[in-house]
């Protein structure tokens, strides 16, 4: 049996993968076989074609289409922009919008930001220089976040550029990211909610898909070029390059590759990590998620302005959750934690046949020790951390403490996120927070929070929340209290917080500054405790890693962690248990016979044209229809939204937006005969702008009518 499960796990599929630029040239054979018609080695190059059109957006992934900066991403992704837009006479997260003209795309927010990779460079020696067997356990984070600071602070005084020390291999090697970051950022497209969700929850994270979920928005810059904040005096960024569109979309079994920012994976991780998810983490993840979204969906029907303030909200948690019972289903039915076990116990049989290899035995079994110590505390630190993110005035208080405790330090030696390059951007989400914060229900999901934090074991309670609650006499006085401070609601005074010192916090009686203050005094020596044994994991993880890659055969990547990634494979169906077989394509035919009501609806000029579709020159001649979504054998997980589908000689096909159900657990796992990612396709883009939305304009700017 356990020879069985580890043959599973020692193939290395052509799909399965999530490569860097710089591995491309080593897989040349293998993709020349499997159909990719450019050279293997210009797809190593992050600035040049096609890589050089990918833009990150901090949580998904766009692509530029011309060379006036326009952008498509998912619509998904564009959630938090629409809901900044909005006003109590439109909103433009459930209407939609298509701006008529470039001086009417609508502003994204100054949250909103594009980051463009323009080189990565290899600083494995440097870090590892500080970071020697010498360096105590209790030490190696500081000696981690130092270095990586010093190396960054270097690589930004060019200015205009944001840099970033990433870890490969869980520490094996380091790469130093630079990217060119623009601030200014508007919506040039999105569909109706409608369209970009049809089928809302009863078909997110399923197949057959029928969603437009696509959006187009526009990079703008200062009339120098340079990266400037929205200003009238601003003009559409030029971008080097930007990707060719390919009108005849995606065809069953033609190659295809993506390119992208996927956010992080779990796939070189111990079997201890993924029983933990599998009990402990899912589980109790769907629970709260619950709790929240409840309270998120009470929240919106008690006014128009709730609701356009929780969209994006309301999004996460259901999108969240659907994902959490998708991983909980997927872990049971493909056996992912045995098979994981089966794997370490492989791992361990291999270390002990060869004496020289005894050295990893040690610490392998040290780092399943502290990871297990890790994870103890889980459900408590899952609750910090949603405590510091969904009271809003908690958390600006929160990062204006902690970064007035940080300006003691140089800034070298300052926690990441609270140096002086930070400090812009801070204001920015401060600024952002005005079209954001709504009272009511910010109460109403603290609220939500705090009544979780009571049913916590008592090893894992939260002192200063305990001890608020109590003398405010319970969580309702509490919150009666709190919420009737007002001196962080308006901009100034959250700005204030920017420059005010630690004493300056200490001194204040804000309810919001001064429960702020007790957590993070808190919090800091929970983490100053924690930074001992994740200096001992930093030095273990490269380990195991190292004894990971001896063992298993072939070429392995690293982790997803928001880096610069490709992935190769081709249009696919799958057949997702016995006597089924799922096709790869879904027309507007398709979706228009699953009109039945929410959240099975779309608007009437969508409807009014399906009809018309197939004579349209959108039209799939062998579909004999529109094509709406397709299945790839692609390989994504979170941050990959928005990332374009390309075909064997890098053109746009499609728009990658999700995964199937019996793959959500790819993060865990990549399984050949079942993980599929889910893409709109291009024709469906191009058949909205020109057959509903009537705007031709776009399509020019796209380069469909003129050709390129």
């Amino acid at each position: 049996m356990i020879v069985a499960l580890l043959a599973g796990l020692h193939v290395a599929h052509a799909e399965e993968g999530m490569w860097l630029p710089e591995q491309v040239p080593g897989l040349a054979d293998r993709l020349r076989v499997m159909g990719l018609g450019v050279d293997p080695g210009e797809l190593a190059d992050p600035m040049g074609e096609p890589l050089g059109s990918l833009v990150s957006l901090g949580n998904c992934t766009a692509s530029f289409l011309s060379a006036d900066g326009l952008m498509v991403t998912a619509a998904h992704c564009v959630t938090d922009y629409l809901e900044y837009a909005s006003d109590e006479q439109h909103d433009y997260t459930l209407e939609g919008y298509v701006a008529t003209d470039r001086r009417r795309e609508l502003p994204a927010g100054p949250a909103a930001h594009v980051w463009i990779t323009e080189r990565i460079d290899d600083v494995t020696a440097e870090m590892q220089a500080k970071l020697g067997t010498k360096v105590a356990d209790k030490d190696r984070t500081d000696a981690i976040e130092r270095t990586a600071s010093g190396i960054v602070a270097t690589c930004e005084r060019k200015g205009e550029r944001r840099c970033s020390v990433v870890p490969l291999y869980e520490g094996r090697q380091w790469r130093l990211v630079v990217r060119k970051e623009l601030h200014d950022v508007r919506v040039v497209y999105a569909p109706a909610q409608s369209v970009s969700m049809f089928g809302g929850d009863d078909d997110n994270w399923a197949w057959p898909r029928h969603c437009g979920d696509f959006a187009l928005i526009r990079a703008w810059a200062a009339p120098d070029g340079s990266s400037a904040p929205y200003s009238d005096e601003n003009i559409p960024y030029s971008p080097e390059h930007f990707l060719r569109v390919e009108p005849g979309g995606a065809r069953p079994g033609e190659f295809v590759m993506m390119a992208g920012y996927p956010a992080s994976t779990f796939r070189w991780r111990t079997a201890v990590e993924a029983r933990h998810a599998e009990e402990v983490r899912y589980p109790s993840g769907v629970d709260l998620l619950q709790d929240l979204l409840r309270t998120a969906t009470e929240s919106g029907r008690a006014s128009r302005e709730s609701a356009l303030k929780l969209e994006s909200t309301q999004f996460r948690y259901r999108n969240t959750l659907k994902s959490f019972e998708g991983m909980i289903d997927n872990f049971s039915r493909s056996h992912i934690t045995s098979r994981k076990e089966a794997f370490d116990a492989g791992l361990d049989a291999w270390v002990a046949a060869d004496s020289r290899r005894a050295g990893y035995a040690g610490a392998i079994a040290e780092l399943r020790g502290l990871v297990s110590d890790d994870l103890a505390t889980w459900r408590r630190d899952r609750l910090v951390s949603g405590l510091t993110n969904t009271p809003r005035l908690l958390g600006v208080a929160l990062t204006g403490y902690h970064l007035a405790f940080e300006r003691q330090f140089p800034d070298v030696d300052r926690d990441p996120g609270f140096q002086s390059r930070d400090v812009t951007d801070i204001r920015d989400r401060f600024k952002a927070l005005a079209r954001a914060l709504d009272l009511p229900s910010d109460r109403a999901l603290f609220r939500t929070l705090l009544v979780a934090t009571q049913a916590l074991p008592q090893n894992q309670r939260i002192p200063p929340i305990d001890t608020w609650i109590a003398a405010s006499g319970g969580i309702d006085a509490g919150l009666d209290a709190i919420y009737a401070s007002r001196a962080l609601v308006e901009l100034k005074g959250r700005e204030r917080l920017l420059t005010a010192d630690q004493v300056d916090f200490e001194r204040s009686g804000d309810p919001w500054v001064r429960l702020a203050v007790a957590l993070e005094t808190w919090h800091r020596s929970v983490r100053s405790e924690k930074r001992a044994r994740d200096g001992a994991i930093a030095r273990l993880r490269p380990i195991y890693m190292d004894a990971l890659i001896q063992f298993r055969p072939g070429t392995i990547y690293p982790e997803a962690n928001g880096t610069l990634r490709l992935s190769f494979g081709k249009v696919e169906g799958y057949k997702p248990e016995d006597g089924a077989v799922y096709l790869p394509q879904t027309t507007l035919g398709g979706m228009a016979a699953k009109v039945r009501g929410a959240p099975f609806h779309a608007p009437t000029r969508v409807l009014d044209e399906v009809p018309n579709a197939p004579r349209s020159r959108w039209s799939d001649p062998t579909l004999g229809d529109v094509p709406v979504d397709f299945l790839t054998t692609l390989d994504n997980t979170g941050g990959s939204s928005g990332s374009p589908a390309m075909n064997a000689h890098g053109a746009l096909v499609g728009i990658t937006f999700d995964r199937n159900w019996e793959a959500v657990a790819a993060d865990w796992m990549y399984d050949p005969a079942l993980t599929r990612s889910i893409h709109v396709d291009i024709r469906y883009l191009l058949w909205s702008l020109d057959q509903v939305d009537h705007a031709a304009v776009l399509l020019a700017e796209m380069g469909v009518d003129r050709g390129r």
